[in-house]
């Protein structure tokens, strides 16, 4: 039998999957790395502790199951990272994360002063300093590193190097950076021109079945690999979410809430938004990714726990209680989620949360339902916008920390008014990942699901519509505000 790994590598972890020629789950582990904050706005990694956490957890599982064969190691990565690295491959950066708001100034002038949108339509990445092509913008125009630097790379081409000694990025976490045209599958050279960055100055952009061998024997010994393992890069990790749940079909949405979240649906072609609201990335051969992520999720809940709980995290386990005590709408109380600026629908880095409507008489628990139903809210408009571009969505293939309380699934389902559908596998990146070059079709199994109530449901359809009136005008609010700055 041939065993294969999947590898997911994460913003906070990195997790590693064992699975049987069937494709079924044998082991799994996660190795955690820290985050750095070195100013407000900047979110950084060490690109050696990841390379280390992928170390231990393939050593970890031959330690585990020494007897067996690796046929291969596929990937699946967080997009829009990047890292300058020198000729000998030595990072002179930490690896910039998604949620790295540097370039939040730039963004917001490159808005005003540039035809913003023809970017977008080139590209299926949002215009927004979560990019590359952001950070990019940032070093051209506050250090000297577009000149210093021998390559730009993402974490997963870090990793790749480090094991094959070539440079080469998946068309997948290409088409999130920017700077990579989805519709010639190549870097956009007048993308790149804005950035000043040298084509010679990426990786090579390759399809996503690619595979690797490993450089050398030293390696090969270190990881306790067979010496015909390859490596399979694999795509992002949203896009082998789709994949790896089984929502490989039109009408099939997955929806995301960790710390943050997302909504997607699997297309047959690029299909754009008008207005450059929603992403479009590429998944393998006649499939895409379209949706919308935000920026604020569970951390939300983290947020509110911290300041109701002293960050104790009883907040969850008050959710029963919170939900018997208060009605949807929590007494007319609304809460826009966007504590750390916001990406869909706004894409609009600078953005900030507020509660609405908030009187003498709105207990803790009116506090935490708003919370709850802002983030699902919000949410709910970007699956309006994929449903503009994409069609109907039938239902919606759930993952999360959020499952863990059967409160906040219920609510979503009834936000939503969409039938919330709770895959059996947990690490669907993973599965993504080895379903890429897989022989044979892995059935994924949705065992549990979780209908809207009929009442709460029709009470969210009209709360919405007022939810979605006040955001709009607060975003025009907030626009007029920066404007006003700026005069000052």
């Amino acid at each position: 039998m041939e065993y294969k790994i999947g590898i997911d590598i994460g913003t906070t972890s990195l997790k590693a999957v064992l699975f049987d020629e069937e494709l079924d789950y044998v082991y799994r582990i996660s190795k955690s790395y820290p985050t750095i904050y070195p100013m407000a706005g900047r979110a950084e990694q060490k690109p050696d502790d990841i390379y280390q956490a992928f170390e231990e957890a393939v050593q970890t599982i031959r330690q585990q199951y020494s007897d067996i064969k690796i046929d291969e190691i596929a990937f699946s990565s967080a997009m829009h990272s990047i890292i300058a690295v020198n000729e000998k491959g030595d990072p002179i950066t930490n690896c910039l994360l998604w949620s790295d708001n540097r370039a939040a100034i730039l963004i917001d002038d490159f808005k005003r002063e540039q035809d913003w949108l023809s970017y977008y339509k080139k590209t299926g990445t949002p215009v927004h300093p979560m990019s590359p092509f952001a950070k990019l913008l940032w070093m051209k125009a506050e250090t000297n590193l577009i000149e210093e630097a021998y390559k730009f790379i993402g974490i997963k081409e870090y990793i790749f190097w480090k094991l094959t000694g070539q440079y080469v990025v998946d068309f997948s976490i290409a088409s999130a950076t920017g700077l990579f045209n989805i519709h010639e599958l190549d870097w956009d050279k007048e993308i790149l021109a804005t950035t000043s960055v040298r084509p010679d100055q990426l990786s090579r952009t390759v399809d996503v079945t690619s595979r690797f061998d490993i450089k050398d024997q030293v390696t090969y010994d270190k990881l306790n690999l067979n010496q015909d393992t390859q490596l399979v890069i694999g795509a992002s990790d949203g896009c082998l979410a789709n994949l790896g749940t089984g929502a490989s079909e039109k009408g099939q949405t997955t929806l995301t809430i960790g710390t943050s979240g997302a909504l997607r649906m699997t297309v047959d072609e690029p299909l754009l938004d008008e207005e450059g609201r929603t992403f479009c990335y590429y998944l393998t051969q006649g499939k895409w990714v379209v949706g919308g992520a935000v920026n604020n999720g569970g951390n939300v809940i983290q947020w509110l726990d911290h300041i109701l709980f002293d960050g104790e995290g009883h907040l969850f386990s008050q959710l029963p209680e919170v939900m018997q005590t208060t009605i949807p709408g929590s007494n007319g109380l609304f809460f826009f989620p966007y504590l750390n600026g916001e990406r869909a629908p706004f894409w609009d880095g600078n953005m900030q949360g507020s509660y609405y409507g908030l009187g003498i008489y709105h207990q803790k628990n009116d506090m935490i339902r708003a919370s709850i139903e802002g983030v699902l809210f919000n949410l709910n408009q970007v699956l309006h916008l994929i449903e503009e571009i994409a069609g109907q969505t039938a239902i919606v293939l759930a993952s999360g920390g959020f499952l863990k309380s059967s409160q906040w699934a219920q609510l979503a389902a009834d936000v939503f008014g969409k039938t919330l559908v709770i895959p059996h596998e947990a690490e669907s990146s993973c599965l993504g990942a080895v379903m890429l070059t897989a022989t044979s079709e892995k059935k994924t199994n949705h065992d549990n699901h979780i209908y809207p109530q009929i009442d709460s449901a029709a009470s969210y359809r009209a709360l919405f519509d007022t939810y979605k009136w006040y955001s709009e005008k607060l975003y025009d609010l907030h626009l007029v505000a920066q404007k006003e700055s700026m005069l000052k």
